[in-house]
């Protein structure tokens, strides 16, 4: 049975999950730290997207699954994007490589988030991009990436590294400020010109995609947050992780707030 408008009180975003593939079985998996700001702190509920084997990536994720969403969140992970797989996922097939490898790469991830995002613009759908959410954003419309920010960070220093000497939850503690755009999009949300915000990546852009604007910078000149050009609502991404200290960080707060605002907004709009 539809439900009409006023007994739907929730808007319904999609959530990319990863490829952990563990004595040889396949299996997808998030953080539950991104479903429960988006619970709490959105406002959403989250239906999440399978990742996309080579042999399927022509039929996963049809822009008909996504009308019946409101909004599209892209996780961060420790793997690498492979931009060649992002760029052309269904046609980049090739057994013989390995698609899965814990920490460096996920083929299958990328597969999802190009049909996802792909799928998303084209029905002018909220978006928020984390930490390698962003760098999929600047992949998907033609920007490329640094493989590996070891020699950025030999010159720049430290700001962008895990810390793996420190427990999980302080290797999310602001680790450098970032500079915000005064005239972008990230602006009214943040409220502010400059935050702190942590770091925990191997990839970083190299040259931002014509169709992204720029809206905040490490002091290193590093882009930390990117908006869809002429965007008909909020699709934004981030290079920190908003997620983990949502509950005490306000800038992470505001964020997902405009998120589950700009969701609830597309829901009520499509559905009259």
């Amino acid at each position: 049975m539809r439900l009409q408008q006023s007994e739907r009180t929730q808007a319904v975003v999609a959530v990319t999950s990863n490829r952990l593939l563990v004595d040889g079985v396949h299996r997808d998996w998030l953080r539950r730290k991104y479903v429960q700001a988006l619970h709490r702190h959105a406002g959403v509920a989250c239906v999440v997207l399978p990742t996309v084997d080579a042999e399927d990536a022509r039929d996963e994720v049809a822009p008909a699954s996504m009308r019946r969403l409101d909004g599209l969140v892209l996780t961060g992970d420790e793997s690498n994007v492979d931009p060649a797989v992002l760029s052309a996922p269904a046609s980049f097939v090739d057994f013989d490589r390995q698609d899965v490898e814990a920490g460096i790469l996920d083929r299958p991830r990328d597969r999802l988030s190009a049909a996802a995002i792909e799928s998303a613009i084209a029905l002018g759908m909220p978006i928020l991009g984390i930490c390698r959410g962003l760098q999929e954003l600047n992949v998907y419309f033609g920007g490329t990436l640094r493989p590996s920010l070891a020699e950025w960070r030999r010159e720049s220093g430290a700001m962008h590294a895990e810390k793996p000497d420190r427990p999980r939850d302080r290797q999310y503690d602001a680790a450098h400020p970032v500079r915000i755009s005064s005239d972008g999009a990230l602006f009214p949300i943040a409220r502010m010109i400059e935050a702190q915000v942590n770091s925990l990546h191997n990839q970083g852009i190299e040259t931002l995609a014509p169709a992204l604007r720029g809206e905040a910078w490490a002091p290193d000149g590093l882009v930390e947050a990117a908006s869809v050009i002429g965007a008909p609502t909020l699709q934004i991404g981030v290079q920190w992780h908003p997620e983990w200290h949502v509950s005490t960080d306000l800038l992470s707060k505001q964020l997902f707030k405009a998120f589950g605002e700009a969701s609830v907004g597309y829901c009520r709009t499509k559905n009259g």
